[in-house]
């Protein structure tokens, strides 16, 4: 009975990690990289991009995410880079890091037209803060030692075709192993697949003149077990100082957006309105998000004053 009631408190807290696997960050279009593991190397300088996203804000135990990656190019056609992540949802928590292997392949002469493609290996820990578990016998050994911390494997692989500065279009299949977590020692099964997801995205850069540019573009995001998610953006831009921007995220959100460039560095904020049934519990979704730009060199982006808010 105790293992009953255990898998009854996890369930909840699966549930919502459930639905923040198929969230997605709002910035994306900042660091695409997170999403496309083939953009890495494809700046002439290397990003280090900070962003943190506080999901549902008024509901206790939402998502909250925080991810630190940068990537370069570093020679013979190749890129590398890396992320940490750390992802919370209720008790559950997943923490890790990936690595990033991309190779391009030159398109024309100068390298601003390129056919990419990336590989990443993610190891990640997932595991369950039982002090965060409040039951009628705290000191029940069914609690305490009823769960699993698990390491687990995980890879990446996207394709993307772009021109610098002019468009993009490239997809993504992310959770290819298919890793299932089994956190609860009990023999009560809980399905709790880390599904294989599938990402589309393609983004055109219109040249306004006097310095102004409007990008619009789309993402598509595909699991077996839940409905196709769909984002509409766009953003505009002035010269590489500032955008302005908003998504549509179909059946979950209203998304406003704004960035502001100075130098090597480059910072965003993201306000989700919030349009499903949370919007009842939930005041909207926060996230920011901080790039900052070293070692520039020649490579296959023209050079900058400030980090190229469209590329």
């Amino acid at each position: 009975m105790k293992k009953i009631v255990l898998a009854l408190l996890l369930m909840s807290a699966f549930g919502l990690a459930k639905s923040q696997q198929i969230s997605l960050h709002s910035q994306y279009m900042m660091n695409r990289f997170t999403l496309f593991p083939a953009i890495a190397g494809t700046n002439n300088f290397v990003p280090v991009n900070l962003n943190i996203r506080k999901q549902w804000e008024g509901i206790d135990g939402a998502p909250i995410t925080q991810t630190l990656s940068a990537h370069g190019y570093i020679g013979g056609n190749v890129g590398i880079g890396g992320s940490f992540f750390n992802d919370v949802t209720g008790p559950t928590r997943r923490t890790g890091m990936n690595f990033t292997f991309a190779y391009h392949v030159r398109m024309n002469e100068d390298f601003s037209r390129k056919l990419s493609f990336g590989l990443s290996g993610i190891f990640f820990q997932h595991f369950v803060d039982v002090e965060q578990l409040t039951t009628n016998e705290p000191d029940d050994p069914a609690i305490i030692q009823g769960f699993n911390n698990e390491f687990c494997p995980d890879a990446v692989f996207s394709v993307v075709f772009s021109q610098s500065g002019k468009y993009y279009i490239g997809g993504a299949v992310h959770n290819i192993l298919e890793i299932r977590s089994d956190l609860l020692n009990s023999d009560y099964e809980i399905d709790n697949p880390i599904e294989r997801t599938y990402y589309a995205n393609a983004g055109y850069i219109f040249d306004l003149g006097g310095d102004f540019k409007v990008e619009p573009s789309v993402l598509f995001q595909m699991q077996e077990s839940t409905p196709m998610q769909m984002d509409f953006n766009a953003r505009f831009g002035y010269k590489d100082k500032f955008w302005l921007g908003g998504s549509y995220r179909m059946d979950d959100a209203i998304v406003a957006m704004f960035a502001l460039n100075f130098r090597e560095f480059c910072f965003g904020y993201s306000y989700d309105i919030t349009q499903s049934d949370i919007k009842n519990y939930s005041s909207g979704t926060h996230e920011i998000n901080l790039t900052y730009r070293i070692f520039q060199k020649n490579g296959f982006q023209q050079n900058s004053t400030n980090i190229p808010l469209f590329n």
